[in-house]
């Protein structure tokens, strides 16, 4: 070997660390990104926690009333009881299925932001009163 071979097999080594190197910068990138949508995604945790409980709330509070009117006629079961309580609990998870996968489809945080307003709106979220479902505001 002479000093030209080193100097090819040092041209070489470099070549092929810049490449990996900018293939590893790029890999670094797309993990920043998806790690940032992940952290960003957890700014939906909290609305989402409240819809949940919300939408809850309103389908325990006609359960009872249902519950107590269908109590008072001996003919249903309490397996049939039940069966009431599991529909009230498929129709809440449907009916919160669509603005959940909304949320969760927003592209841009921007998007997202928004979204989640609208929702905190649309089922007043923020409203103390609405959250007890007393003191209904008209207009």
């Amino acid at each position: 070997y002479n000093v030209d071979d080193l100097k090819a097999v040092v041209a070489k080594n470099t070549a092929m660390r810049q490449r990996e190197m900018i293939e590893a910068e790029t890999l670094l990138h797309e993990e920043a990104d998806s790690f940032i949508g992940w952290r960003e995604s957890l700014s939906a945790i909290p609305t989402i926690n409240q819809l949940q409980e919300r939408a809850n709330m309103f389908r325990t509070e006609e359960l009872k009333k249902c519950t107590r009117k269908l109590s008072q006629n001996d003919n249903f079961t309490d397996r049939e009881l039940e069966a009431v309580e599991r529909l009230s609990r498929g129709i809440v998870n449907k009916m919160l299925h669509g603005p959940m996968s909304h949320l969760r489809k927003a592209e841009s945080v921007e998007k997202k932001q928004a979204a989640l307003s609208e929702l905190s709106s649309m089922f007043r979220l923020d409203d103390e009163q609405g959250a007890r479902g007393r003191g209904r505001r008209r207009r």
